[in-house]
């Protein structure tokens, strides 16, 4: 089933990848308008829209599960309508501490949930303590590490020709989203950001935002900049621009999931992964221009630091969670899950 950012022009209609890797789609369902107002009641408008579309997709394809993960919208959805529907309910990376939206989302989930892919241990212990059922949690680390890992390498040289970067300096990976418990002050962190790249003087590539409340601000700011940008890139285009950055900014959960095993630093802004498990790679700054700048130079230019970066490793697990989702899937009875949920002490 597709549907979220992935119909959407304005961020890269990503549909096209899924169908050039060969998925077979079984139907599409909108679930946000191409120039929806910018606010969390359309957002939650999206929630209706898509819940509708997959309760109708589910009584067609009669699926033996339901594979949802993280805190995205219409995973959400997902998991409410498998519950309702007694259709056994698979969550990935429950139990996770982030901030704004994100975090009751995924515990929401987590909650309509019968099964349990967890990244680590202290995830898992978190959803013990949320009364989930033990015998049902199984911690596989997180899926997006397979990605990078499986993703095969492209040389740095097509890389910075396809940025319209320069081959012999360092570059930034800019990913910001906006955060709709601080909406109010989207426009000022994203310029606050800006600046501090043009204030250290290093170019840079930056990734349009997601579409939470707040997004129009962060890409008006971004086109008012003299930064390239891209809407998105496919996975293993973006893998590799990941791979060949000195460092990425913003607050995307890339920058803490990933860049651990690739050794590189990550300038985390903000509250949007507070609270979130991270590898000594991350430098954690608040909005102002001066802070952000300051994390940047340790970033590039601290010797000390970097060298603790090319030896850390990722909490989130070595790559195979894929691997192990599917082996505890295939020898699960489906039949013996239990559908009816109550808080385990």
């Amino acid at each position: 089933i597709v549907t979220g950012m992935s119909l959407l022009k304005k961020y890269g209609e990503d549909i096209r990848i899924i169908k050039r890797d060969g998925f077979k789609i079984t139907c599409v369902i909108p679930m946000f308008k191409e120039n929806a107002r910018d606010s969390g009641a359309e957002m939650t408008k999206s929630y209706g829209r898509v819940m509708i579309g997959i309760a109708n997709a589910f009584e067609k394809i009669k699926p033996n599960l339901v594979l949802c993960g993280f805190d995205i919208g219409a995973n959400f959805a997902a998991a409410v309508v498998g519950a309702h529907m007694n259709i056994p309910v698979a969550h990935i990376q429950g139990g996770e501490i982030t901030g704004g939206i994100d975090e009751p989302i995924r515990h929401a989930t987590s909650k309509f949930a019968h099964i349990h892919f967890p990244s680590t241990k202290r995830a898992a212990d978190r959803l013990k303590k949320m009364g989930e059922n033990p015998k049902f949690i199984f911690v596989v680390g997180c899926p997006s590490v397979d990605t990078l890992l499986q993703s095969p390498v492209m040389s740095k040289k097509k890389i910075m020709k396809l940025l319209c970067l320069d081959s012999k300096q360092p570059y930034l990976l800019i990913v910001q989203h906006p955060i709709i418990t601080e909406i109010d002050k989207t426009k000022y962190q994203i310029t606050q950001t800006l600046e501090a790249i043009k204030e250290v003087g290093v170019q840079a590539i930056i990734i349009y935002p997601n579409n939470d409340a707040g997004t129009k601000a962060i890409i008006s700011g971004i086109k008012g900049s003299s930064i390239r940008y891209v809407k998105s890139f496919p996975p293993e285009v973006f893998t590799n621009v990941l791979r060949y950055c000195s460092a990425l900014v913003g607050n995307s959960s890339t920058g803490i999931h990933e860049t651990a095993t690739l050794h590189i630093p990550t300038i985390n802004i903000g509250t949007r992964q507070q609270g979130r498990e991270r590898s000594r790679n991350v430098i954690d700054v608040g909005y102002s221009k001066n802070e952000i700048a300051q994390g940047i130079r340790k970033a590039l230019y601290d010797k000390k630091f970097r060298k603790i970066v090319k030896k850390v490793k990722n909490p989130y697990g070595k790559g195979n969670s894929a691997e192990l989702i599917v082996r505890i899937l295939k020898k699960m009875d489906f039949n013996n899950v239990p559908l009816q949920k109550r808080f385990y002490e």
